[in-house]
């Protein structure tokens, strides 16, 4: 009797299937970006590259001076920035910004817009799906179209979407990092670091995590990886333009004066007028021992603790005084889900109530308070919406901690968590 393997060529039924979904998801596309057209005005943290590089490519404007700025204020506010206003001075560094290059091919600011907002959306549900696989949870069928809209349609998500902010992406790249890092693609996780290089008050502490774990292990594919991409961009850049390292650091210390965002000592100096700059500095403290601790706790063979501590860094950076933006919030999906799946199975019996519940509040008091709260003027509501992730997470990181860092121990867990 010959055998006869399973053939592995798609048969015309797969061949249709893949087809549909192609022309479905064309479909959806094209409708998202016409609804991105008709977004109100905004999308500047975008358009501050767009306008760098048509200006360095088409004009030879160098993307650091105070031209870019005024041109970004004019297409978002229509005159230049105001008081409290955002001032859009770009301090992305130049290798980097090559990657917006292929946007400036396109000469209207609106579609151009609209198509880079697909992407943060695409990005989103991405973000959504990556965050639930990070916990290895066998995550009941009606919780993923919750996280799903809570990845995109939470406060802090919306924000990134109006502002058309690459932070979006970057909570992907984040996502992937971890991903790649526990199936051992090692040369991935490199190149998701190497393009991850900016916007260091949202990932600094956990990149450092990755680098310095990376190192101990000797897991030489991964600085071989970023090394190598960031040696390309970097020569590259410094072909194109030579001297933008200079501008780049004055750029970036124009951005630290301009005082735009929020820090921990502003937001509770803002709401506790009295000892706010007391108890700011006290969560500092408090943050900055914790951290001590859980790093030198930390060893780079366990996986556990590096995710829990990985969802830590990218939860604290807005507590330890780094000044930031309310929609670079949207990263804490990732220490999120991590929560809610510890919860769900902890508390088996009534996890999936206790998730709902904490999943409605994380994602209901912003809106609230932004919608029926902010309009009323009694107090500074945007202080409490910047704390109020950051200070949530880290304290549902630490209620999960022990649940987290340890599987269970004896066949007494087990048998409650069956029960």
């Amino acid at each position: 009797m010959n055998f006869q393997p399973p053939s592995n060529s798609l048969t015309k039924r797969d061949y249709q299937f893949i087809a549909l979904v192609t022309v479905l998801f064309l479909i959806i596309s094209a409708g998202l970006v016409y609804a991105n057209l008709s977004l109100p005005k905004g999308g500047g943290d975008f358009l501050m590259h767009w306008v760098a590089s048509r200006g360095f490519i088409f004009e030879r404007v160098d993307p650091y001076s105070g031209q870019i700025p005024t041109q970004v204020q004019e297409l978002v506010y229509d005159d230049p920035a105001g008081a409290g206003e955002e001032p859009y001075i770009l301090d992305t560094p130049f290798h980097l910004l090559l990657l917006y290059f292929p946007t400036a091919l396109l000469s209207d600011p609106d579609i151009v817009r609209a198509i880079y907002t697909l992407i943060l959306e695409l990005a989103l549900f991405a973000l959504a799906w990556l965050s639930l696989r990070l916990t290895e949870w066998e995550t009941p069928r009606w919780f993923v179209p919750f996280f799903l809209a809570f990845c995109v349609f939470n406060f802090y998500s919306f924000q990134g979407i109006l502002d058309a902010n690459p932070v979006l992406l970057l909570a992907l790249l984040y996502a992937g990092i971890l991903l790649g890092l526990r199936f051992d693609q090692d040369e991935f996780v490199g190149a998701l670091m190497a393009f991850s290089m900016y916007y260091w008050e949202v990932g600094l502490p956990f990149l450092l995590l990755v680098a310095w774990r990376s190192y101990k292990e000797g897991r030489v594919r991964v600085l071989a990886g970023f090394f190598m991409i960031s040696f390309t961009l970097l020569a590259v850049s410094f072909l194109v333009y030579p001297n933008w390292f200079i501008p780049y650091l004055r750029a970036g210390m124009n951005n630290l004066r301009a005082d735009f965002g929020f820090t921990v000592f502003e937001s509770m100096g803002n709401l506790y007028p009295s000892y706010g700059g007391i108890l700011a500095w006290a969560v500092v403290a408090i943050l900055i021992l914790a951290l001590g601790y859980e790093w030198s706790a930390f060893n780079v063979e366990d996986e556990r603790r590096f995710y829990w501590l990985s969802g830590l860094l990218l939860a604290v950076p807005p507590l330890l005084g780094f000044r930031t933006e309310l929609e670079h919030l949207a990263v804490l999906s990732i220490p999120l889900a991590l929560v809610f799946a510890i919860v769900h199975d902890r508390w088996s019996r009534h996890g999936g109530i206790l998730t709902f519940l904490l999943l409605l509040v994380v994602f209901g008091v912003p809106w609230v308070l932004y919608l029926f709260v902010l309009p009323l003027g009694v107090f500074p509501v945007q202080d409490v919406l910047f704390l109020f992730p950051p200070l949530f997470t880290v304290l549902g990181l630490y209620w999960i901690r022990w649940w987290a860092l340890r599987p269970p121990r004896v066949w007494a867990d087990l048998a409650t968590k069956r029960s």
